[in-house]
């Protein structure tokens, strides 16, 4: 569904707002740029230089039910938005002594940046300016939001991880019924996400992705103009005489006019 790339396109938008890369910052969590679209290398395989907190986004199951049994054809969209998030263990710089969350010496501190980390993507999912698209196509508060723990020291590394499991509801997406010719472009997409999708346009890669779904995705066949109407209407009834005119004719044209 084209519903779930915009939901992981909206959410990374909130987390890593694109406006923000050229300046590099102010980041809204620990994870700054390093934030990742459906990423299929593990979270906890990280090279020399990642060893810094970052953030993968992935949508995964995805739920249609029907509201009613019979009449149009509407469903209620629940998606599982997923995010893993990791801290790795660094050194201070020489004469630092104060913790900074995300520069985590101790396992403590591992834990506490970790929870910081959440904290923030939490926040501005719901409420900060960063998530003001994300919430244009969610249905707000979501549904679950489970958040399970990793713990690693392999090859001499410390790290400290989480996935976040959560649930939202989707806003209907209803598609253009009768298109007075066929779309091009972003036009193809739904109302709803082609909103999405302009909004886009401050970043290249994102606003790329949109312009490439949109040119796959299914539309409404055009509709067909009606020129003209004809309309024969029998005017008799069981007592008008059988010779009498039958019927009243009209013809009705220049419709579009």
């Amino acid at each position: 569904m084209l519903a779930r790339t915009f939901l992981r396109l909206c959410a990374l938008e909130a987390v890593r707002p694109s406006v923000l890369l050229a300046a590099n910052g102010p980041w809204p969590t620990l994870g700054a740029k390093y934030w990742f679209d459906s990423r299929l290398d593990p979270i906890d395989d990280v090279s020399e230089d990642e060893r810094r907190p970052v953030g993968v986004i992935y949508t995964e199951d995805g739920d249609l039910d029907r509201i009613a049994q019979s009449g149009p054809l509407f469903y209620k969209s629940a998606v599982d938005l997923t995010f893993e998030i990791s801290v790795i263990a660094t050194d201070r710089e020489e004469g630092e002594t104060e913790f900074t969350p995300g520069i985590a010496v101790t396992d403590t501190e591992l834990e506490a940046s970790l929870d910081v980390f959440e904290d923030q993507i939490f926040h501005a999912l719901h409420y900060g300016p960063t998530g003001a698209l994300f919430r244009k196509i969610v249905k707000l508060p979501f549904l679950t939001w489970q958040s399970k723990p990793l713990r690693s020291s392999q090859e001499g590394v410390r790290l400290a991880a989480r996935t976040i499991k959560s649930k939202i509801n989707v806003k209907d997406i209803c598609y253009q019924a009768v298109p007075a010719a066929p779309p091009t472009g972003l036009d193809r997409l739904p109302p709803a996400l082609k909103e999405v999708a302009l909004a886009l346009d401050g970043s290249t890669y994102l606003a790329k992705i949109a312009v490439g779904v949109a040119g796959a995705a299914p539309v409404m066949p055009a509709r067909t103009n009606l020129e003209t109407v004809g309309l024969t209407a029998d005017q008799r009834t069981a007592s008008t005489p059988a010779d009498s005119e039958s019927a009243v004719v009209a013809d009705v044209s220049n419709l579009q006019g």
